[in-house]
């Protein structure tokens, strides 16, 4: 009596004490009347992609047996069901609609990770998944071709991961210096930004390039959407001469602006006439660090920087920016930018990220946000400009944004990376 959400082995048997209670329950909701009266009667007539009211109808109804909310991983399992790329029926639905418990989702030859109910279903969506451009992806590559990316990309960071020590996440930058500051390019290439020096490193051969550069992108587009924000919000070029320069990332986060932190420095490898970088990461999930908030970190360089007398510090605070600035008072500085990175402003503390932007509206602070999706980056261009922000920049796709993708839960097509848009950007 399993839910068959999860594969059964070995490797899932620690999870199993964790898991067992809401297995039972999906399990017993496959084989109950009542259930499969909400979930297969209201199952539409035509093909739907409606996975999101499926989902929530299946949640509920786990919730209720369990009485008690499902966690996250719970939510995850349905929320990733494979589903037909035509109906959206997943594996449970079709075995209680066909009252068949063999009943079974067939998947794409190429890159299993597409599926399909019949071949009615898979006939008329075959071309577009294995074909067509998909436009949350890069390369003109099809879905198909993304998932199969997918695929090498998780086995990369596995391997990499456990080869980058306490961090376990691979983060890679060139040590080299630019001489001149060149403007990043409107469509991001990143194999003709980095391609030559992966390349190098490997001697002229080596493992494809494709992982490598994929997964380097995650932490660069971080420092890299920086610099299109400044470019972009920036009448001229005089910023890139300064001696120092300060930016303010607003909602930082443990799990990727601070574990990330030491990429920042390419910032400035490309900014040659920059001595000193000051990066302020302010946000309340810093609260899990400790003995380092509040206070200014002088952080390890690369050799060259330390040749040239290049500095990057740091600056970590634990609490959402307007609370910060309040506190300063008159002492308050203006940063050279302010940066939310996938803010989620549209979703989560909605009033206080209001405040936050009131302030840097009021300010003229140079500031920019990036979201997750296009649909997250409309919906925050519209609370900025509603708030009073004259967007200059954006919404649009971020050229620089991360490659390393992520399914969208609760679709059968989509994906989203960090920094995929800029929700807009205003002075």
């Amino acid at each position: 009596m399993f839910c068959r959400a999860i594969v059964q082995n070995a490797n899932r048997l620690r999870d199993w004490i964790s898991h067992k209670a809401f297995c039972k329950t999906l399990y017993a909701i496959e084989h109950d009347s009542a259930s499969k009266a909400v979930l297969v009667t209201s199952l539409s007539v035509t093909p739907s992609l409606d996975c999101f009211q499926k989902a929530i109808h299946l949640i509920n109804l786990a919730e209720r047996s369990l009485n008690r909310p499902l966690n996250a991983i719970e939510r995850n399992l349905i929320a990733y069901e494979p589903k037909c790329l035509s109906c959206s029926r997943s594996n449970r639905i079709l075995r209680m609609e066909k009252s068949d418990p063999q009943a079974s989702l067939q998947s794409c030859p190429q890159c299993r990770l597409a599926f399909y109910c019949s071949d009615e279903h898979w006939g008329p969506v075959a071309f577009n998944h294995m074909s067509a451009p998909c436009e949350d992806g890069y390369g003109g590559l099809s879905q198909c071709e993304l998932n199969q990316n997918l695929k090498v990309d998780a086995r990369f960071a596995r391997i990499m991961g456990s080869a980058s020590g306490p961090v376990r996440i691979f983060q890679w930058a060139p040590e080299r210096l630019r001489t001149r500051w060149d403007p990043l390019p409107e469509e991001g290439d990143w194999d003709k930004e980095y391609g030559d020096e992966l390349r190098s490193m490997a001697g002229g051969g080596g493992p494809p390039l494709g992982p490598f550069l994929r997964g380097s992108s995650e932490g660069l587009s971080f420092p890299l959407t920086i610099l299109y924000a400044l470019q972009n919000l920036n009448n001229d070029d005089v910023w890139t001469q300064r001696k120092s320069l300060t930016i303010h990332i607003l909602g930082a986060s443990l799990d990727k602006e601070f574990s990330y932190s030491s990429v920042f420095e390419e910032i400035l490898h490309r900014l040659p006439k920059v001595q000193s970088l000051t990066l302020l990461l302010c946000g309340p999930d810093l609260k899990g660090m400790t003995g380092s908030t509040g206070k200014a970190i002088d952080m390890d360089t690369c050799p060259n920087c330390v040749l040239k007398g290049h500095k990057r510090i740091h600056h970590f605070e634990a609490k959402t920016y307007h609370e910060y600035t309040r506190g300063l008072g008159d002492k308050f500085v203006k940063p050279d930018l302010a940066i939310a990175f996938n803010s989620g402003l549209s979703q989560e503390a909605v009033a206080s990220w209001t405040e936050t932007i009131q302030f840097l509206i009021a300010e003229r602070i140079p500031t920019a946000f990036t979201s997750y999706n296009r649909d997250e980056a409309e919906a925050e261009a519209n609370i900025l400009r509603n708030s009073g922000a004259n967007l200059v920049l954006g919404p649009k796709r971020n050229p620089w944004g991360s490659q390393m993708l992520i399914p969208e839960p609760n679709e059968v097509t989509g994906f989203f990376a960090s920094n995929s848009w800029v929700c807009g950007g205003f002075q």
